[in-house]
């Protein structure tokens, strides 16, 4: 069998990744309804099925580090699976929030654990695969409310995407049985996570994510509002929209294929820039009906690296706990896609959204500068054939 196929396992967990985080989004009206409850009270899946993930995010991924990580995988995989059968059976609301904790806990484990795991079974081209695994995140997000409005036009419950999105995670979790996991690497891993937390560049590698998540959650959460007070109507601003995210998916497959070649932190650098220079011109054109969606896709095709590079940057860094670097990395996006579109929401509350939507290449820029700081810091991490780490200074 060539190694190769390897690949899908690993696509197949971003897949379940994206349907278990964008769901919810979907299903929230008809949850309402079920259980005659105002939004208010509703949207307290959001907030459980958060803490969920958040907390398991940093607790999997040191724990992946003194433990074999192929066992925190597939406890996060299995758990997700009793979260999607505990929302699709539940008769109470109180079963379903449990349900949601249930598998947001499950869903941090295993963000955590499948990028140092996919890296361990692809050593020569770490960032190509990061990328392409990662754009099947996408592809599940992109699913999960298509594929509840199929089953709604067809007269089934918002339950019954939770019974089929529990199917295929058992179909996945069965797939990671069997043995293809590699070991953890030995060393000191007690010194190696004291000399992570006490590092300028783990926490410029945090700082990396936070801007990202504040630059492209803010985009996300807000430019639909923006165009709104510029007289477009929300249902064509949200195509408008479409189009970042479609560049997102397009530039993860498409690039992937240069992280290698060109250096981590220079393909993150210019990508960066890039990504600040169309989210700008995106809002200067006011909702142009070819430049907006044109310079939303530029921004989005620009933006796909940085999550899946600077993961594979983390993990080379700090190989002894890469567990623990893959958590902290995914942690802060997460931190940052939670608190800054309330923040900068309140900035556009009491300025306009114009002044919010100014603050989102600003926030990109802030990246290419960390990014910077990182070369001058820790150098460049390239790889060469057969895995081999080569760093470099002022040439990424």
């Amino acid at each position: 069998m060539r190694r190769s196929v390897l690949i899908i396992p690993f696509a197949l967990a971003l897949v379940v990744i994206g349907l278990g985080i964008s769901g919810a989004g979907s299903v929230i009206p008809e949850v309402a309804e079920h259980f005659s409850l105002p939004y208010a009270a509703t949207g307290r899946v959001f907030l459980v099925h958060g803490l969920g993930y958040f907390v398991s995010l940093m607790v999997g991924g040191i724990l992946g580090d003194f433990v074999f990580r192929g066992t925190v995988l597939r406890v996060g995989l299995w758990l997700a699976v009793l979260g999607f059968l505990g929302i699709a059976f539940s008769l109470t609301f109180s079963g379903v929030l449990l349900a949601f904790l249930i598998m947001g806990i499950g869903m941090g484990f295993l963000d955590c654990m499948v990028n140092p795991i996919a890296q361990s079974v692809f050593p020569e081209r770490p960032g190509a695969v990061l990328s392409i695994i990662h754009a099947f995140f996408g592809l599940g997000s992109l699913l999960a409310p298509r594929f509840y409005a199929f089953l709604s036009t067809h007269g089934y419950s918002w339950q019954d995407l939770y019974k089929l999105t529990a199917g295929f995670t058992a179909l996945t979790a069965g797939i990671f049985l069997l043995p293809f996991v590699p070991r953890n690497i030995g060393g000191d891993r007690r010194g190696a996570l004291s000399r992570a937390f006490t590092g300028k560049v783990f926490w410029l590698l945090g700082g990396t994510m936070l801007l990202y998540a504040a630059g492209v959650s803010t985009l996300n959460g807000w430019l639909v509002t923006y165009y709104k007070e510029r007289g477009i109507v929300p249902e064509r601003g949200a195509i408008f929209l479409s189009y970042f995210w479609l560049g997102l998916l397009v530039g993860r497959f498409v690039l992937s294929s240069f992280s290698e070649k060109i250096g981590y932190l220079r393909l993150i650098k210019i990508n960066a820039l890039g990504g600040a220079l169309g989210a700008a011109l995106a809002v200067l054109s006011f909702g142009h009906s070819f430049f907006s969606p044109l310079f939303l896709f530029l921004s989005g095709f620009c933006l796909s690296t940085l999550i899946p590079l600077t993961l594979v940057y983390a993990l080379l860094s700090f190989p002894e706990v890469a567990s623990t670097a893959s958590g902290w990395v995914l942690f802060n996006n997460g931190l940052g896609n939670f608190l800054f579109p309330w923040l900068f929401g309140i900035v556009g509350g009491r300025f306009g959204f114009s002044t919010t939507m100014g603050l989102v290449p600003l926030a990109l820029f802030g990246v290419f500068l960390l990014e910077e700081l990182l070369v001058r810091l820790g150098g460049s991490l390239k790889y060469k054939e057969k895995g081999e780490v080569v760093r470099g200074h002022r040439s990424a």
